[in-house]
């Protein structure tokens, strides 16, 4: 008998200015989410997301048309909530 382990990939979505004004793309990969803003493509920053979140953040980004959110409300919403931690390392 074979038995195997089902996992669940990472999920990426990239966003035109048009789709969202701040954020140009969003990864999320169990409850971390991987953000790159329009402003500065050149650097990611990472966050742990509550588990509320991330089954709403994931239908969001699934929805071809976010399910008219502004993702960046949504995310300045999340972070004064708490749902969104940001995680920072420390520069060597």
């Amino acid at each position: 008998m074979t038995s195997f382990v089902i996992t669940t990939a990472p999920i990426y979505r990239s966003f035109s200015v048009d789709e969202s004004s701040s954020i140009a793309n969003v990864e999320i990969d169990s409850n971390f989410v991987e953000i790159v803003f329009h402003s500065n493509t050149e650097k990611a920053y990472l966050f742990k997301g509550s588990d509320r979140l991330i089954p709403y953040l994931t239908e969001v980004i699934k929805s071809p048309d976010l399910l008219g959110q502004s993702l960046g409300g949504l995310y300045h919403k999340w972070r004064k909530s708490g749902d969104l931690e940001q995680i920072v390392f420390p520069e060597d």
